[in-house]
C-alpha cells in the first residue's frame, strides 16, 4: 500500500471525524439538551474526538500532510452526513442526536477498522498502532450511547411523570442490553 493511498485513508477519516465533532460541540450548547446522562456521554465524546482529531493531524502531516488541500473535496463526500448530524442540533431532541452520533461513531469504528488494516498492509505500525487505540477509544462510547439511549427516550416522554419514565428506561436498558450478549449475537469473536 502506497503512502499517498494510506494519506487519503487517513484524511478521510481526519474528515468525518471533524465534522462528527463540530457536530457534538453544537449538540452540547443546544438549549435540548437537558439531560444529564446525555450531556455527560456528550461532554466525554467531545473531550475524545478532540484529542484523536489532533492526533489524525499529526500523523497526517508525518504522511506528507495534505488535509487542507484535499479537505474541499473531501468536505463533498461527507457533506449529507454532517448537514443531518448539524441540523438535527437545531430540531432534534437529545435522544436523536445521541442516535445521530451512534451511527456517525459506528462509521468512525468501521474506519479505524480499515485504517488499522491498510497501516498494517503498509507496514506503516505506528499508524496501525493509532487506529487501534482511537478504535478502542471510540467502542466504550458506543456502548455507553448503547445504555444512555432508552434512559434520555424514556426522559422524553412526555406523558410519563419521572419516576414512571425512570422505571420505563431502566426496563428498557436492560431487555435492549440483552440484546448485545453473545447468545444474542450467536458467535463469540475468534480469529482464524
Amino acid at each position: 500500500m502506497s503512502t499517498e493511498k494510506l494519506k487519503d485513508y487517513t484524511a478521510d477519516l481526519l474528515t468525518l471525524e471533524t465534522h462528527l465533532f463540530n457536530a457534538v460541540k453544537k449538540q452540547r450548547t443546544s438549549e435540548k439538551v437537558s439531560d444529564n446522562d446525555a450531556m455527560q456521554l456528550m461532554n466525554e465524546l467531545d473531550q475524545t474526538l478532540r484529542n484523536q482529531i489532533e492526533a489524525l493531524e499529526s500523523h497526517l502531516d508525518k504522511l506528507g500532510g495534505g488535509r487542507k488541500s484535499d479537505l474541499k473535496e473531501l468536505l463533498g463526500s461527507f457533506s449529507g452526513l454532517a448537514a443531518g448530524l448539524i441540523d438535527t442540533v437545531r430540531k432534534d431532541p437529545a435522544s436523536k442526536m445521541l442516535r445521530d452520533d451512534y451511527t456517525a461513531l459506528s462509521m468512525l469504528a468501521s474506519g479505524y477498522t480499515m485504517l488499522h488494516t491498510h497501516s498494517l498492509a503498509a507496514d506503516d505500525s505506528d499508524l496501525a498502532d493509532l487506529a487501534l487505540k482511537h478504535l478502542g477509544e471510540i467502542t466504550p462510547i458506543i456502548t455507553e450511547v448503547s445504555r444512555v439511549l432508552p434512559l434520555v427516550v424514556a426522559r422524553e416522554s412526555n406523558d410519563l411523570d419521572s419516576e414512571k419514565s425512570e422505571e420505563i428506561g431502566r426496563k428498557a436498558l436492560e431487555n435492549t442490553q440483552k440484546m448485545w450478549n453473545s447468545e444474542q449475537i450467536k458467535k463469540d469473536p475468534t480469529v482464524a
